[in-house]
C-alpha cells in the first residue's frame, strides 16, 4: 500500500513522524524545504508516486543552482531524504541512521548494473571505508550515466575517445580541472574491471592538474584566546570536549565521531582508537583539559542511550554524530565567539589539524614525532607542514650567490 501512495502523502507521513519522534524544528524546516525539491521534480516530471528511477534522478542533481557547481552538502542531503522514503516505503519506519548512504545506484543496462555491483563487491575485498566508497561509487556512476546518455547497453560498446570524451564533460558539470586529478584512480580502478575495458586505462591522462592550498593555520596568540575561551565558556561539556580535542590533538572530525566508550583509557589516562582512514592504532594522551568536560558530558548531558559511541545528538533520535559538519558547526562557533578572525581560512578540523602540526613544528618538535602523534600512514605527509610556518619554511631556502658569483653566472 505505501508503494501507492502519493508523493505528497508520503512526504507528509515522513515530516509528521520526525515530529512525533522529536525533531528539532530548525531540522524539520530544513528537510522541508528539500523535500519541496522533491515534489517539484515529481511535478516536472508529471509523476505523483514515488519510483526508484525519481529518487536516482534527485540525488543525480547535485550542482548548486547559484553556482551550477558540485554541491557536496547537496548531495548528502537528497541522498538522505531518499534514504528516509525508501525505508518507509520498505519496512514501514523511517531509518534515520547516518552511515547508510545513498541507495544503490540502479541503470537501465543490466551489464552497467552488474558491473557496477561487481565494482562495489572489489571494493569491499579491498576493504576500502564506506566514505571512500561512496566517493567511487558516485564518480564511477557518473562515468555509467554518461555512457547510458550515448545509448550504449554494454561496456563492451566502449569506443576510443569515450573516456576523453567523459573527463571533459565531467570537469564541465560535475567537478573543477584542479580536483579531477584525485578522482582518475576511481576511473582506472574500474576500467581494469574487465578485460575489454583495461585497454581504455591508456586514455586516462597521466598528469593533471592539482590544487594544493597552504593553509593559513592558527597562530599562537589565536590558540591561545580559544583555549582560554574554552575553559569557561558558556557552551555545553559535549562541545567543549570535541573543541579541546581538534585543538590540543589535531584529530580528524571522523575520528572524533568514531569515538567509542571503550577508546576512553581512563586507568591510563589515554585515547586508544584505530583510524578511520588509514586504519593505523593511535594513542592520545588524556589531558585534563579535555578529560574534565568529557567526565561532566557522560555524566550530565549525554543523553540516555545504547549506543556506544561518546557523541551522540542532544536531539531526537539520538544517535552517534557521524558527519564532519557537525564539528565543522562546533568549531566555527568557537572561533567566531573567541574573536578570532577567518581571514579567508577555512574552519573544522582541517585547519585545526594543520594548526597542531605547525605549532609543534615551531616548538621544535621533529618532523617523524609530529607524524606519529598525528597518525600519519606515511611519515613523508608531515612534510606538508613546513608550507603552514614561513619561519620553518625559510629555514629550508638555499643562500642566494654573493654579488661576484651572481655576476659570474
Amino acid at each position: 500500500m505505501r508503494k501507492t501512495m502519493k508523493l505528497t502523502d508520503l512526504i507528509n507521513a515522513i515530516i509528521q513522524i520526525m515530529v512525533d519522534t522529536g525533531f528539532a524544528e530548525g531540522t524539520i524546516q530544513i528537510y522541508r524545504g528539500i523535500f519541496s525539491r522533491l515534489q517539484k521534480l515529481a511535478d516536472s516530471r508529471k509523476e505523483e508516486v514515488y519510483s526508484t528511477n525519481l529518487g536516482l534522478v534527485f540525488i543525480a542533481d547535485t550542482n548548486h543552482p547559484g553556482t551550477d557547481e558540485y554541491c557536496h552538502s547537496r548531495y548528502c542531503y537528497h541522498c538522505r531524504i531518499i534514504q528516509f522514503i525508501e525505508s518507509f516505503i520498505r519496512a514501514g519506519a523511517v531509518d534515520w541512521s547516518i552511515n547508510s548512504g545513498a541507495p544503490a545506484e540502479s541503470f537501465k543496462s543490466r551489464d552497467f548494473n552488474t558491473m557496477f555491483l561487481k565494482f562495489d563487491e572489489m571494493m569491499l575485498s579491498r576493504g576500502l571505508k564506506t566514505n571512500t566508497r561512496d566517493g567511487y561509487h558516485r564518480f564511477v556512476g557518473y562515468f555509467l550515466r554518461y555512457l547510458s546518455d550515448k545509448g550504449y547497453q554494454s561496456t563492451s560498446e566502449i569506443q576510443n575517445g569515450d573516456v576523453v570524451a567523459f573527463i571533459v564533460v565531467v570537469v564541465q558539470e560535475h567537478y573543477s580541472s584542479t580536483s579531477l586529478g584525485s578522482h582518475m584512480p576511481r576511473l582506472k580502478l574500474f576500467l581494469q574491471l574487465s578485460e575489454y575495458t583495461q585497454s581504455f586505462v591508456r586514455e586516462i591522462p597521466v598528469h593533471l592538474p592539482k590544487k594544493r592550498d597552504i593553509l593559513k593555520v592558527y597562530n599562537d596568540e589565536e590558540y591561545q584566546q580559544m583555549i582560554q575561551y574554552l575553559e569557561n565558556a558558556p557552551i555545553t561539556s559535549r562541545d567543549k570536549t570535541i573543541s579541546f580535542i581538534a585543538l590540543e590533538t589535531g584529530l580528524r572530525a571522523v575520528d572524533i565521531c568514531n569515538l567509542k566508550l571503550r577508546d576512553i583509557d581512563w586507568e591510563h589516562s589515554a585515547i586508544r582508537l584505530i583510524q578511520e582512514k588509514t586504519g593505523k592504532s593511535l594513542v592520545l594522551p588524556l589531558k585534563e583539559t579535555i578529560g574534565n568536560p568529557l567526565v561532566d558530558y557522560l555524566l550530565n548531558e549525554r543523553p540516555v542511550s545504547q549506543s556506544d559511541y561518546v557523541f551522540l545528538r542532544f536531539e531526537a533520535p539520538f544517535v552517534p554524530i557521524k558527519s564532519h559538519a557537525a564539528c565543522y558547526r562546533i568549531l566555527f562557533r568557537i572561533a567566531n565567539n573567541t574573536g578570532v578572525e577567518s581571514n579567508g581560512r577555512i574552519y573544522g578540523t582541517r585547519i585545526t589539524r594543520h594548526s597542531t602540526a605547525s605549532r609543534l613544528l615551531r616548538q621544535g618538535v621533529p618532523l617523524p614525532v609530529i607524524s606519529e602523534a598525528l597518525g600519519h600512514s606515511n611519515p613523508d605527509n608531515s612534510m606538508r607542514y613546513i608550507t603552514t610556518d614561513d619561519l620553518k619554511l625559510a629555514e629550508c631556502t638555499l643562500p642566494l650567490p654573493r654579488g661576484g658569483e651572481c655576476d659570474a653566472m
